[in-house]
């Protein structure tokens, strides 16, 4: 397992700020919460195309996946945190998170490199803690790409 470089969007926590930080992350699923993601960096994926991205918060470790499936081959795992995402598609049912469902996936790279494509993939809405059942991410923008590998 290869660890990616360190991440400036992840910023240390006080000890009340963590144990506040894991009581809310622990108990919110994709459905449990309404609010937006916000501007992140802009990032060149893999293909040499740049985008800009969105932070938004995962609540859960999740795989990162080849294409937006759950039999997509993993890529890399990305932990839970406030993490960028370059957009979202719609795809096969998600892994079932925290009783969360969607069909919604979005694009970023893990902090983990497990194949080839060094963590870059799909994530499963139901790692993000905003959003409801079968409902986009709020805050991110749609992927427009025709290749399901690629945004």
């Amino acid at each position: 397992m290869i660890f990616k470089g360190s991440n400036a969007l992840r910023v240390p926590l006080t000890v009340i700020g963590l144990v506040a930080a894991l009581g809310a992350v622990a108990t919110a699923p994709a459905a449990a919460r309404s609010a937006s993601c916000w501007g992140g960096p802009t990032v060149t994926i893999p293909n040499g195309r740049t985008y800009s991205t969105s932070v938004c918060p995962t609540w859960v470790q999740t795989r990162v996946r080849e294409l937006p499936a759950r039999n997509g081959d993993t890529t890399g795992y990305l932990f839970p945190g406030n993490n960028w995402v370059v957009c979202q598609r719609k795809g096969d049912e998600n892994d079932q998170l925290g009783g969360g469902r969607n069909d919604i996936w979005l694009y970023t790279q893990g902090d983990t490199t497990e194949h080839e494509y060094n963590g870059w993939g799909w994530i499963p809405a139901t790692s993000v803690s905003y959003g409801g059942d079968y409902e986009p991410i709020p805050g991110v923008r749609w992927c427009t790409g025709t290749d399901p590998r690629w945004p």
